[in-house]
């Protein structure tokens, strides 16, 4: 079959969302084309400085090298978190990380949970579990993620962090937050970053509107060796939001373009609720001083470690 784009080349891509055969050349100059309209949309063309938040997977390479393709490496820092889960994440898929970014001309700077926290994943889902609580690793994972790519953020002086999620993660966390209820969270999502603290870096998507199989044969046709294995907590023990993944799956395959849809139209309906909710500033903790939610005085980390008892004694009293 001949590319519909180029009719010249031969297709390698089929996209079921657009009906299109793409060759090599016009997949990958699709994917730059979308990834840079959401990129201009939400400041990164007029940024100095950004930080890509990377783990050495397909997202995190298709955001890296696409954005070289139109915003000056000098301009991009990346940055690594080693989390500390055994057999994931390892040191040599690192060192496989630092080659692509090097190649692509963009720094590199890591930590890891054991380094910036104290304690690896592995050894905060251990103590939890010693102590009876039923809290799941994606819980631990996802906040001190959070709080690292922030204080990196803030590190190198960064205007914006990028991540990679994309269009799958960003329409199962619409719905996955509907079926929570959580309306404050909902508000902060939608394509043009919203800002409620100035300890906050701003981060944005890039990614947003590109689908998980997509950047997987970006990553392919580029010829990125990326780590394949899923996380063995999200194996051991699927989450709500793995369920809500396999739903989403099953309706995309019954009708093409519903996850771009979902996402699309969410984002209309967020415009429309920020105009009308207040933007108030977040509270800070009160043990460690970062963001937390409305109404809490301890933000949802330090909450952990002292139930898990990875805080010292003299926390308690606080909480």
């Amino acid at each position: 079959m001949i590319c519909d784009v180029c009719k010249s080349r031969e297709a390698v891509v089929y996209q079921p969302h657009t009906g299109r055969r793409l060759c090599k050349e016009c997949f990958i100059d699709d994917i730059r084309q979308r990834v840079k309209k959401e990129a201009e949309k939400q400041g990164l063309l007029k940024a100095n400085k950004i930080l890509l938040a990377v783990s050495g997977g397909k997202d995190s390479l298709t955001l890296a090298d696409t954005l070289a393709s139109f915003i000056d490496p000098k301009r991009l820092v990346a940055f690594n978190i080693v989390e500390g889960i055994s057999g994931y994440n390892r040191k040599e898929q690192a060192e496989k990380l630092r080659k692509y970014l090097d190649d692509l001309g963009i720094e590199l700077i890591s930590t890891s949970f054991k380094d910036s926290v104290g304690y690896t994943l592995d050894e905060m889902v251990s103590s939890a579990r010693a102590k009876g609580l039923n809290i799941s690793a994606c819980t631990f994972c996802g906040g001190f993620r959070r709080k690292l790519i922030n204080d990196a953020g803030r590190q190198v002086k960064a205007d914006l962090v990028a991540t990679g999620h994309n269009l799958d993660d960003e329409a199962q966390t619409v719905i996955v937050n509907i079926l929570r209820g959580d309306v404050k969270r909902l508000v902060r999502l939608g394509d043009v970053p919203l800002k409620l603290s100035d300890k906050f870096v701003l981060r944005v998507k890039p990614l947003r509107k590109i689908y998980e199989w997509e950047t997987t044969m970006y990553a392919f046709l580029k010829g990125f060796e990326f780590q394949e294995v899923e996380c063995p907590y999200i194996s051991a023990r699927p989450t709500l939001r793995a369920k809500v993944r396999e739903l989403l799956y099953l309706i995309e395959q019954q009708k093409p373009g519903s996850l771009l849809r979902i996402v699309e139209e969410f984002d209309k309906i967020s415009e429309l609720v920020r105009q009308h909710s207040p933007k108030e500033e977040l509270p800070t903790c009160k043990i460690c001083g970062e963001p937390t939610s409305y109404g809490r005085e301890i933000c949802k980390n330090c909450e952990l470690m002292i139930q898990s008892g990875l805080l010292p004694q003299k926390y308690l009293r606080i909480s």
